[in-house]
């Protein structure tokens, strides 16, 4: 099949999906999106975050990675988490073989968190992030006000 061109199955989502596509043009034209926007490259992984008071947890599942495939970025924004591995082709008697998987996800952070001392660990296909918070300011800064 040559590039460029639908399935059926291709087709079908993508009349699927046009009626989205119309409704965020005018919000965010096609022209300002990322390539991680399309479809085919916005697979996400589940993630759970849990608030354990002084930190919070985020935990992403990305079966079948290794530490060395994950990449953790922080800005002062957020947090962006992506995963990435292409396995050779093989050609055989049955066909052909191919496998390329990715994940992306992009987190706004909250502005309590300490992005200078997020640490995380990778074991088994589960990436797991430890988020500080900054210390929380007492609001017993009220006063009085005298009225003249």
């Amino acid at each position: 099949m040559a590039l460029g061109r639908s399935t059926g199955l291709e087709s079908m989502f993508d009349e699927f999906f046009r009626p989205f596509d119309e409704f965020f043009e005018p919000i965010f034209p096609r022209a300002m999106r990322s390539p991680l926007w399309e479809r085919e490259a916005l697979r996400q992984p589940i993630l759970d975050i849990h608030d354990r008071g002084d930190h919070f947890s985020l935990t992403a599942e990305l079966p079948g990675f290794t530490k060395d495939e994950v990449e953790v970025k922080v800005d002062s924004n957020g947090i962006g988490l992506r995963a990435e591995k292409s396995e050779k082709e093989s050609r055989g008697e049955g066909g052909s073989y191919r496998s390329r998987r990715s994940y992306y996800q992009y987190l706004r952070l909250p502005d309590q968190i300490l992005t200078e001392k997020i640490d995380g660990t990778m074991k088994n296909g589960i990436l797991e992030l430890k988020l500080p918070k900054r210390a929380a300011k007492l609001k017993d800064d009220a006063r009085r006000v005298d009225l003249k």
